[in-house]
């Protein structure tokens, strides 16, 4: 029996822990604030993004400044010129017409939220559209996921990073994909590539589905992003300049150890960073003791890593290829999937990258949602994963001897593997799950 719309509103023990849920955000954005503004050594890497803009402000190279830490913008240019309205110049010079710092730290933290809730909403919409909005199952289908992944959420809350943004526009871009605009969808998922880099790997998505117009959206948007927008700010020759040193100052490193290793051991030393890679971890099996520890991992930890990324890499393109069924639960677990591939193949997959998790979450969680109507709850499978990926993930975020052995072992990576693994065999069973779908078509 279908409860009625009066029975199936919140319980007042929920409406209680949607009250606290909120009561917590507010005062880790108050801790957020306080160790980002008001410490003489900022926790944070928003004066990164912050510092940037300034500096377009200013008109000095992004690439040479750096925040109070000493940290260099490693970040594509449009993304600097959209913080210019948070810019923060160096204390030492006058600040008087620019937001104040606290002030920009807020206001960050406030857009980090609405993007994490703009995110769930945006999947849940799109897996579960016929849920009455503000019922039981609507909150459920919204809140798990992000109870889910609350400890790789909150570890980029409270470093101010973009991840939030991120996900927000590949939620975006799933969306329009899947509602057959995909020239918008490719346009979003191509802004999510240019703000953070790593996403470009997302090109997987619509190449898998053969959608040739989200392809054609993606790259109009990296012309106006990466060419006209730096070019209106720059001019040409300062477009050509600045995407030129975003190449060899940040990408570099990666690519050429014989390159410009300026920024080599801030951005991806293997003993500077919170890296749970399978390249960490391997390096970190090689060499237990960490004081001893090389910078750079040798050629077996190289391999392994892409023996290991490149094989998920591939499973993935494969199940979405020849597998994966065009309901949206399904095709929703085939992009988390990607995301967390994405996450892995990263040389340096910092602790807040769990926050990438997201979308697989949401995935998972909305799939198990649509195969049974009217439930709040995904199959105990599903639920058991979830759960048990959320504990063993967040483990590793506490400080301490022991957690940081657990960390450098892989502990967060081999979970994620496992959650992986978990959605590809779930949308390479026929048949789908098919509930509450939307018509969705193949690019011909």
């Amino acid at each position: 029996m279908t409860p009625s719309p009066t029975s199936d509103r919140l319980r007042t023990w929920e409406r209680v822990g949607l009250a606290l849920l909120a009561l917590l955000l507010v005062a880790f954005g108050v801790l957020t604030e306080i160790r980002s503004a008001f410490q003489t050594t900022p926790k944070t890497d928003f004066g990164v993004f912050a510092r940037a803009g300034w500096a377009v402000r200013a008109g000095l190279d992004i690439y040479d400044v750096t925040d109070d830490n000493g940290w260099h913008y490693a970040y594509p240019p449009p993304f600097a010129v959209a913080m210019v309205p948070l810019a923060h110049p160096y204390k030492f010079l006058p600040q008087a017409g620019y937001v104040p710092y606290a002030v920009s730290v807020g206001v960050w933290y406030a857009l980090s939220l609405l993007a994490i809730g703009y995110a769930v909403h945006t999947f849940a919409g799109v897996v579960l559209p016929t849920l009455e909005r503000g019922s039981r199952r609507w909150w459920y289908a919204r809140l798990v996921p992000v109870y889910v992944c609350l400890g790789g959420l909150g570890h980029t809350l409270g470093r101010g990073q973009v991840n939030p943004m991120v996900v927000a526009l590949w939620a975006a871009g799933f969306a329009a994909v899947v509602r057959n605009r995909r020239y918008a969808g490719g346009a979003w998922l191509a802004a999510a590539a240019v703000l953070k880099i790593i996403p470009t790997l997302l090109v997987v998505y619509p190449l898998v589905r053969r959608d040739w117009r989200a392809l054609v959206g993606a790259a109009a948007a990296v012309v106006v992003l990466i060419g006209v927008v730096p070019a209106a700010v720059w001019g040409v020759p300062g477009a050509v300049d600045v995407n030129a040193k975003l190449v060899r100052v940040v990408l570099g490193p990666v690519f050429d150890e014989h390159g410009d290793q300026t920024r080599a051991k801030e951005l991806h030393g293997a003993a500077a960073t919170d890296s749970q890679s399978v390249l960490a971890a391997v390096h970190a099996w090689q060499h237990p003791d960490p004081a001893a520890r090389p910078d750079q991992p040798g050629r077996a930890a190289k391999v392994a890593h892409l023996a290991v990324s490149g094989t998920m890499l591939l499973v993935t393109a494969w199940v979405g290829f020849r597998r994966a069924g065009p309901a949206p639960a399904d095709q929703l677990v085939l992009f988390g999937g990607l995301c967390a591939v994405m996450m892995l193949m990263t040389p340096v997959s910092h602790m807040h990258y769990y926050a990438f998790v997201l979308p697989l979450a949401c995935g998972l969680w909305l799939r198990g949602l649509a195969a049974r109507p009217g439930a709040l709850t995904a199959d105990a499978r599903t639920t058991t994963a979830l759960a048990a990926w959320a504990i063993i993930t967040a483990v590793p975020l506490f400080p301490g001897p022991v957690f940081d052995r657990l960390r450098e072992g892989g502990l967060g990576a081999a979970a994620t593997i496992g959650l992986w693994a978990l959605g590809l065999a779930a949308i390479a069973r026929r048949p789908e799950a098919a509930a509450e779908p939307l018509p969705m078509r193949r690019a011909a």
